[in-house]
């Protein structure tokens, strides 16, 4: 039997979603987070991307630099350190959220995993960056009623840092895991030290922590519930969003690209200089962003607050007749726009590497 031209087009569709989850693993601004109510607690991991691109005449000194450097800084490091930092990360990060999002909820407990590397060439240099930052979130309900429903605090999610962030490490000493910056300094600090007071420099001191995007408000999120809380088992979180009884979970998601949701692309800069009597130009590109929540229990979004922050109502039982997805595609429609963003996600590389 003839195949279909419609069939082809979805089988191949499908093959670019599966691609496209592979490049974005790789470069996305993600946030994700399991959370459970009645712990008053969430698992979360904060992850953001840069990706950063030299380009210099063949021969120049930063050539004569950069050519052949394949070097990379890489580190882990926990709050249960007082002398390395993080401690003083996380107080930063309360204190924002106090003064800024007048929120109670704490960042602790965490781990932050940091990641530069440069692949130098006669003619350009890409530098790649990936900060992880792992905490515990604790405080998050504002209200209860016993065991039955929860009011849910979720400005967090949009936390960005400014500034130069310090940390200490027994590999590298002193570095600044926030601006691009910190890691070129070790990487190449000859190249570091000609672009600082250049126009380049803004691209090196771009914040990496920086997750604004998933600010957006909670109803541009694509939402599901689970009735069986299956999908949780899955999660791999640090403790089951489930319980305290219900085995229901709700799903926020963030990054699909729809008509619905909206669309979310990559960021580029660009910047040149006159650096020891050459051009040198400067390329950046910042992932979109990519963000899941999970919660124990069917949510609501509940409008309210200053400045019109949104918060979740929360309740171990969902309403009768309530739809599972706020989305509702056809598969095969879901799969094109699969296809799409994998072309972006492949152009993404392509831009890089150029």
């Amino acid at each position: 039997m003839k195949l279909s031209s419609l069939y082809y087009i979805v089988v191949l569709s499908a093959v670019v979603v599966l691609l496209s989850s592979i490049f974005n693993q790789g470069f996305a601004i993600q946030m994700e987070a399991g959370i459970s109510p009645a712990k008053n607690a969430a698992d979360a991991a904060f992850t953001g991307d840069r990706i950063i691109t030299l380009k210099y005449p063949a021969n120049s000194t930063f050539a004569q630099q950069l050519d052949g450097n394949k070097k990379s800084v890489s580190f882990t490091i926990n709050s249960s350190d007082s002398n390395n930092g993080l401690s003083a990360i996380l107080e930063k990060i309360n204190q924002k959220l106090l003064s800024e999002k007048q929120s109670l909820v704490k960042f602790e407990n965490a781990t932050l995993d940091y990641r530069a590397t440069v692949n130098g060439g006669p003619t350009s240099a890409t530098i790649s960056y990936q900060v992880k930052l792992h905490p515990a979130i604790t405080n998050l309900v504002t209200e209860s009623n016993g065991s039955s429903t929860s009011l849910l605090d979720i400005d967090w999610r949009s936390i960005a840092l400014e500034g130069p962030l310090i940390v200490n490490t027994s590999e590298y000493g002193q570095i600044d895991i926030n601006q691009p910056i910190g890691a070129l300094e070790k990487l190449s600090p000859e190249i570091a030290a000609k672009i600082q007071n250049t126009t380049l420099a803004e691209s090196f001191n771009t914040p990496i922590l920086n997750f604004e995007e998933f600010g957006a408000s909670m109803n541009n999120w694509h939402f599901l519930f689970d009735a069986t809380g299956a999908q949780a088992g899955a999660a791999g979180f640090g403790f089951s969003v489930t319980e305290g009884g219900s085995k229901i979970v709700s799903i926020y998601s963030l990054g699909e690209s729809s008509f619905r949701e909206g669309t979310h692309t990559v960021k580029e800069s660009s910047a040149s200089a006159d650096i020891d009597g050459v051009t040198v130009t400067v390329n950046g590109l910042t992932a979109p962003p990519s963000g899941q929540m999970q919660i124990g229990g069917f949510s609501q979004i509940q409008q309210g607050g200053s400045g019109g922050t949104e918060h979740l109502l929360v309740s171990s039982v969902a309403p009768q007749g309530i739809a599972t997805s706020s989305g509702g595609f056809p598969i095969q429609v879901l799969l094109i726009f699969g296809a799409m963003m994998g072309g972006v996600a492949i152009l993404v590389l392509v831009k890089a590497r150029k």
